[in-house]
């Protein structure tokens, strides 16, 4: 345990391969932990866990993305800096993302995301869902093997969400190319690495849709349409995003909307993607689960949400201590970063029995905080949870036997995975399966 004691998590890629051996580490601490670097308290328990994420009172999301990467703009003092956060929130990293956004703002930009996911649109998305999934599958089908994250996961995200947004047929493959490997705080990489990121790229071409939309649909040119008979604009949810207004009547800016389209590219395509290799890391190397898996699908849903405990594809965000407070018997000083992390969380033996053990069959697994809690729950879990279901019926029902690939993991007993080295995601760099076609 010695290298664990000075270990930093946001720089030591030896954490990467089992950050469950160091959280188990830190755990044994107390469920409330400091770090020897970057003045952060790490946070292992799930019942303080759940407190942070419900007080915001004391914990600012302004840092969920990066954590302590960069430091602070602006040196504290006091114990009470939720003034200075505010003040100094357009000179840090991400801080203008729906995720790091906080109180009014954060709830207008969430209800403006909110029509995508309700029940109507999911189920009006299954066709969709289903014909994704098999268009994928035909990709490899009959070639007995497949990188599962390459050329499933990563491009089936990617093409859902555009089917979400209602991305034009032309936009969807230059979507699919523009993220394909793409990696959030990977690790090692300078705050302007961190800046050159595919979802630019993205963006400014959801600017360009949403702009055409918002000047197709201004009141002049409706009335000038309409008297020289032409027909109205194209209706697409492009165009209701284009038209969004928060609760109040105000519109948001096109900045504002071309973000919320970006992030769902990059929250929806990178969360989904590991969590399906993660799932299926335990169906190839665990005979049993897969056999009971084609023998009642209807296990699929209990499967996922142990799979969401033991080994869900988000790992840490971060929180900033904005008042001085006491978070599991641990005074915390305002300024001070909290490592956040769902990850051990889900394995706190305090909440769940042997949680280092796989069981589908695990009473209130679904109390996880794989999706977190409070006013930054996902908004996108149950269209997480449909892509992954789905993903898994269809890929049970046209691949059989599946097992991993010996060549590129190794030996049964002796597997080994190599993992993106980013301090946010539970993510695998690929996972080779082999199977036969059905």
């Amino acid at each position: 345990m010695a290298e664990y004691e000075a270990a930093d998590f946001y720089t030591d890629v030896s954490l990467v391969d089992d950050p469950h051996a160091y959280f188990d580490f830190l755990r044994a601490q107390g469920p409330v932990a400091r770090l020897p670097h970057r003045n952060v308290v790490a946070v292992t328990g799930y019942e303080e866990t759940v407190q942070v994420m419900l007080d915001t009172e004391h914990f600012s999301s302004i840092n969920a993305v990066t954590g302590p990467i960069p430091g602070l703009p602006f040196e504290v003092r006091g114990d009470d800096i939720t003034e200075e956060l505010e003040e100094a929130r357009g000179k840090m990293a991400f801080a203008d993302q729906i995720v790091t956004e906080q109180g009014v703002r954060h709830a207008n930009l969430r209800s403006i995301l909110a029509p995508l996911f309700t029940p109507g649109r999911l189920k009006a998305l299954e066709t969709s869902l289903r014909e994704t999934s098999d268009s994928l599958i035909d990709e490899f089908a009959a070639d007995g093997h497949v990188d599962l994250v390459l050329q499933y996961g990563g491009p089936y995200a990617t093409l859902i969400i555009a089917d979400l947004l209602g991305v034009p047929d032309d936009g969807r493959a230059r979507f699919r190319e523009l993220l394909k490997g793409a990696v959030p705080a990977e690790i090692g990489a300078t705050p302007e690495d961190m800046m050159k990121n595919p979802l630019v790229a993205l963006g400014k071409q959801i600017f360009a849709y949403i702009s055409a939309r918002r000047v197709a649909n201004h009141p002049a040119l409706l009335a000038l349409r309409k008297m020289v008979g032409m027909k109205p604009p194209q209706q697409d949810i492009l165009t209701t995003l284009a038209l969004a207004k928060f609760p109040d009547g105000t519109k948001p800016s096109l900045v504002d909307v071309t973000g919320l389209g970006a992030f769902l590219f990059g929250a929806g395509q990178d969360t989904t993607n590991r969590l399906l290799a993660n799932a299926f890391r335990v169906i190839a190397t665990r005979p049993d689960v897969q056999e009971e898996l084609r023998a009642n699908p209807k296990r699929i849903p209990d499967f996922l949400e142990e799979v969401l405990r033991f080994d869900g594809s988000v790992k840490s965000g971060g929180r900033m201590c904005q008042k001085t407070t006491v978070l599991g018997g641990v005074e915390v000083k305002a300024g001070t970063t909290i490592l956040l992390s769902h990850m051990a969380a889900n394995r706190d033996p305090r909440r769940f029995e042997n949680p280092g053990a796989f069981n589908m069959d695990r009473p209130r697994a679904k109390e996880h905080l794989a999706f977190g809690r409070g006013a930054h729950t996902c908004i996108g879990a149950p269209l997480a949870r449909r892509e992954v279901s789905i993903s898994i019926e269809r890929l049970l029902a046209r691949m059989g036997n599946i097992r991993l690939s010996e060549k590129h993991h190794g030996p049964r007993g002796s597997e080994h995975y190599d993992y993106e080295p980013t301090y946010i995601l539970r993510a695998l760099k690929s996972l080779h399966l082999e199977f036969d076609p059905l």
